[in-house]
């Protein structure tokens, strides 16, 4: 069996191991650098990637905002549309009929009283006027309360429910009397 007899010196052979460690270490350093710089690289480019995704992303949030902003009046509109809807049919589905009611009280008043303003609201309303003396106004008062009153639009005899006389006062230059009273009336008569 040969021996394996090394000649060469211990001193070249630790030169060549440094030599082979330095070779090894650099061609490693290299490598490395490598991957440090394709994952900087990498990352870098995603940075890029999603900073501009972010900035594509925001301009259309603006764009969005703007069409928000822009639909406000649309939306403001909507809003009165429904509530007028909501009105018209709360009106339609619980409306009184005024124009009966107003028919009613034409058709109670004596000829020599005159209306001049009428004051409507949910289950009364304010009358004013001239009379020619104060009987007219105690038979128009009358009248209305009557549930006996003959004339008039059937079925509403008895929908005015009371009066009140609020004032009278004589007109001295033209003689009338002036009055306002106070009417009740049975809002249930005048649904449809």
């Amino acid at each position: 069996m040969p021996a394996d007899i090394n000649l060469i010196p211990q001193a070249e052979i630790k030169e060549q191991q440094k030599s082979k460690a330095i070779k090894g270490s650099t061609v490693f350093s290299v490598v490395f650098m490598l991957i440090v710089l394709v994952v900087g690289g990498y990352f870098y480019y995603i940075t890029n990637s999603v900073k501009s995704q972010i900035s594509s992303v925001e301009s259309s949030i603006e764009v969005l905002r703007a069409d928000i902003t822009d639909l406000s009046e649309v939306e403001i509109s909507a809003r009165n549309l429904d509530k007028k809807y909501n009105v018209l049919r709360s009106l339609f589905t619980e409306r009184l009929r005024y124009s009966l009611l107003l028919k009613e009280l034409k058709g109670r008043q004596p000829s020599d009283l005159e209306i001049q303003s009428l004051d409507i609201k949910p289950a009364s309303m304010n009358v004013s006027g001239i009379a020619d003396n104060y009987i007219s106004i105690a038979n128009f008062v009358n009248s209305l309360v009557s549930k006996d009153f003959e004339g008039g639009v059937e079925g509403l005899k008895e929908v005015f429910t009371s009066v009140s006389l609020n004032s009278v006062s004589l007109e001295g230059s033209t003689n009338k009397v002036k009055f306002f009273i106070v009417v009740e009336y049975d809002v249930s008569k005048l649904k449809s």
